[in-house]
């Protein structure tokens, strides 16, 4: 804890880095503060400090500014700093604006309530169990609950029907809360446990059934603030006389536990997991030093203290399991590593099958990342590393500040998962089965490079690895993996829009209007639905919003046979000409001439165009795209696509 003094610095520091909007330094000085107090003085200090740099926040650190809007039927006000500050410690400014107390049903259903007219980004639908279904506890008080079931049933219907009519006129994000299992109840703990219709069990299925309506809903995720009360403890979550009181639904103690749970849930709404997690071995992977104590002597397997390595390496081989890329970076020497992994195999939970690549030497760890990120063709952005050894972490810190760095407990192993899923690099709301092959995917990339240099022409080369292209609705690839990609492709990314699910859903069901997803597999395997493009037809002009495909499939022709695609619809639909955009970042250069070396031709920028657009037209008359000769289309010649009808080109 920060002494009197201490804690004054700090604040000092912050008001010297706000006064000159320096962020970086202002944020640094706020997580230094914070991570050593809690108190609402503190906070609300750092919430106000920050609040008067967000321009600041946005420009020099790219926080992502969010008109956030809070539908309730509790008391929110006093939580407001700590969400407002835990936001920016994540990279978020939220504008925010709280509606009415208990007014939930008239913002979310009436078009024109004050929630419809802010027009939020992200939305928070923060509802007390007694306003979800209130008369839960009453039928659930004799055990036998004969009308539980109806009651669920009846309140699912309530909130399904709200959030659906919100979405409906509204586009927003939404995060929807939970409930929380009361912590004391007429049942007692015995009887909570054992009769079936007891509140516990029937609040679990009420969560459960409200989470499976939010899967339905497009861009809106359940928060499971339940599962945050029981790890911080139910009976301290709530202060019972100030709910009675305010209807202030936490204890001050749970104020920022709740906000940065509440920022955890929200933001795979707008940013993609990250893909890579590269682990160091010695101390890290296994207990002890490989070159020092030889594979015998190193600690892994069910005893203790290698049973907490093994743990480590369960719990990273689940995560390889959902698509998260294992990778070693290590200094050893490579033959003694790969006699480690033959010898202990019965004690490891992973082989070296299980990691998409190895570096394994002696270089500088800074180094083997960017060759890594070089390999994997992935930004810096996408990778995780694992080390104990604090001056390799301040190393990556310093020089790969892209990278996220997680210090291992070398003095407590036993935490090391906990370390680990105490952060949200990998959260993510959704999985699609094209990440569960993205082991093998990366793989076969492997073996595409090694036939690449092999091949006698480029031409030949990817004439030989047999490319199969198939076209088909965004809505059908499926929704969720479209949007992913708007969220996470940056490389190849025209003008790197963010699309929502409903957007993407108001782009193929608009008149003219377009969504078109790619499928791709060669004879090395299927590498899943790798890009998209939205594009809408008005009069004789088709404009293309967004062009995007993965990095994994760049300059095998595959972005030309979308483009083709693309402009052949629009042909059919009576446009004359393509209009493409370009929007530069700092990521998105290789696809900075893909118009012009389309033969489009660059126009004036549109008057009500963002001043960084670029546009371009072609056309389709006399230079209408074509795909390559070397991929195989499927797909049919409309919008509604049909996997049956193939096109060989």
């Amino acid at each position: 804890m920060l002494n009197d003094s201490d804690r004054q610095n700090l604040r000092n520091r912050i008001k010297q880095a706000t006064a000159v909007e320096d962020a970086g330094t202002a944020v640094t000085h706020v997580r230094s503060l914070l991570a050593c107090s809690n108190k609402p003085a503190d906070v609300m200090f750092c919430a106000s400090a920050l609040t008067g740099i967000a321009e600041a926040l946005t420009s020099q650190l790219r926080a992502k500014r969010l008109k956030t809007y809070i539908v309730r039927s509790v008391t929110i006000e006093p939580i407001i700093p700590f969400l407002k500050t835990e936001a920016v410690l994540s990279n978020y400014v939220l504008d925010l604006d709280v509606g009415g107390y208990g007014s939930y049903v008239d913002e979310l259903l009436n078009p024109q309530s004050a929630l419809a007219k802010f027009n939020p980004d992200l939305v928070f639908v923060l509802l007390d169990l007694e306003d979800i279904a209130g008369r839960l506890p009453a039928l659930c008080a004799d055990g036998i609950g004969d009308a539980v079931e109806a009651e669920i049933e009846e309140s699912v219907a309530r909130v399904t029907n709200l959030l659906r009519s919100f979405r409906s006129i509204n586009s927003g994000r939404i995060l929807f809360q939970g409930c929380v299992v009361p912590d004391h109840t007429s049942l007692g703990d015995v009887g909570e446990a054992n009769l079936p219709h007891s509140l516990t069990n029937a609040v679990y299925q009420l969560n459960q059934r409200l989470a499976a309506v939010c899967r339905t809903i497009s861009d809106c995720v359940f928060f499971d603030v339940d599962h945050l009360a029981a790890r911080h403890g139910r009976s301290n979550w709530r202060d019972v006389r100030m709910f009675l009181a305010s209807r202030l639904p936490l204890s001050s103690a749970s104020f920022g536990a709740y906000a940065r749970g509440l920022v955890r849930s929200f933001s795979p709404l707008f940013r993609a997991p990250r893909k890579v997690l590269c682990t160091d071995l010695d101390n890290t992977l296994w207990g002890g030093v490989l070159g020092e104590e030889g594979p015998e002597g190193i600690a892994t397997g069910t005893a203790f203290p290698g049973n907490c390595y093994l743990e480590y390496q369960r719990y990273l081989k689940q995560l390889s399991s959902r698509g998260i890329l294992l990778a070693l970076v290590s200094k050893n020497n490579d033959g003694d590593v790969r006699e480690a992994f033959q010898i202990r195999a019965a004690d490891l939970g992973l082989t070296l099958d299980d990691f998409v690549a190895t570096k394994i030497g002696w270089n500088e760890k800074t180094a083997s990342i960017r060759e890594l990120a070089e390999e994997l063709s992935l930004g810096l952005d996408s990778f995780v590393f694992v080390d104990d050894n604090p001056v390799e972490c301040e190393a990556i810190r310093q020089q790969l500040p892209e990278v996220a760095v997680i210090a291992a407990p070398v003095e407590e192993p036993w935490k090391l998962v906990e370390v680990l899923s105490a952060q949200p690099f990998f959260d993510a709301a959704l999985v699609t089965d094209d990440d569960l092959n993205r082991l093998n995917d990366y793989k076969a990339q492997a073996q595409r490079a090694e036939l690449a240099s092999s091949a006698g022409n480029r031409d030949e080369f990817l004439a030989s690895l047999k490319i199969v292209c198939t076209f088909l609705s965004a809505l059908d690839a499926p929704l969720a993996r479209s949007v992913q990609l708007l969220a996470k492709t940056n490389q190849f990314n025209l003008t790197t829009r963010r699309r929502s699910a409903a957007e993407v859903e108001e782009f193929a069901s608009a008149a003219g209007g377009q969504a078109i997803a790619v499928r791709v597999r060669d004879r090395f395997g299927d590498a899943g639905v790798v890009g998209l493009a939205l594009a809408r037809t008005e009069g004789t002009t088709c404009s293309i919003d967004s062009l995007l495909l993965s990095c994994r499939v760049i300059g095998r022709g595959i972005e030309t046979a979308l483009l083709a695609h693309l402009g052949a619809n629009a042909t059919r639909a009576g446009a004359q000409s393509l209009v493409g955009e370009f929007i530069p970042t700092k990521k998105n250069a290789p696809c900075a001439d893909f118009y012009l070396d389309h033969g489009f031709l660059q126009q004036a920028t549109s008057c009500d165009a963002s001043t960084d657009s670029i546009f371009y037209q072609l056309d389709l008359a006399t230079a209408a795209p074509e795909s390559p000769k070397w991929l195989t289309l499927e797909g049919n010649e409309s919008n509604e696509f049909s996997a049956s009808a193939a096109i060989a080109s």
